[in-house]
């Protein structure tokens, strides 16, 4: 039940067979299954600032070129 509600939400963007394996990871394990997801999270933001950052360089780069 939990899984359908969850791919309803998530619409096509997660598959239904993932959604199903991390709903019964977490009531297997519980906080080692939202632990382990934090991590996962916080490496996904990093990676996230870290485009952005490259991307806001790329940016500065262009613009000093096109002032010159």
């Amino acid at each position: 039940m939990l899984a359908k509600e969850l791919a309803a939400k998530v619409k096509g963007q997660i598959s239904e067979e993932t959604i199903s394996e991390m709903v019964e990871h977490f009531f297997r394990h519980g906080n080692t299954f939202l632990f382990l997801e934090l991590l996962n999270l916080r490496k996904e933001v990093e990676s996230l600032r870290e485009e952005l950052q490259q991307s806001d360089n790329k940016q500065k780069t262009l613009s000093k070129l096109l002032i010159r």
